[in-house]
């Protein structure tokens, strides 16, 4: 919960002058090791999610309904607010941008599909998994 911008300070170890300085420094400290990796070059993919968004944003988007164990998850509403997300692979266009909606579910669904699996839960459900606006680069 340190490294996530969730809780601040951090209880069990250092923190930085905010909770954004925190995130930064795990960021610094990790996205180098992982980019460099044989693996991520290979065909590796990194997703960073934003998955908070302001108590006062309360929307749902494209289909996504409430968790069975929060029937309001923004707490006056049906969602967790607009968030975002950043994707770095040898299968994505530096700077690639996508306008295209996507709820928390369309990640899950998205790697479901990739390795063949089943779609579990909520992410069987939505209207659609990342495509060619997201998978830009040709290999």
């Amino acid at each position: 919960m340190c490294n996530d911008g969730h809780d601040f300070p951090c209880t069990n170890q250092a923190s930085g002058a905010s909770a954004l300085a925190d995130i930064d420094a795990f960021l610094e400290a990790w996205v180098p090791k992982i980019t460099a990796s044989e693996a991520f070059k290979r065909d590796g993919l990194l997703e960073i999610t934003f998955d908070e968004a302001g108590n006062s944003e309360t929307e749902a988007c494209c289909g996504e309904t409430p968790g069975p164990s929060s029937p309001f998850p923004g707490v006056t509403g049906p969602g967790g607010g607009r968030t975002g997300a950043v994707l770095l692979s040898p299968f994505i266009k530096p700077g690639t941008v996508s306008s295209v909606e996507y709820n928390h579910y369309s990640s899950l669904a998205t790697w479901e599909s990739l390795f063949g699996l089943p779609r579990l839960a909520d992410a069987a459900s939505v209207p659609g998994i990342f495509g060619p606006d997201v998978f830009t680069a040709t290999r």
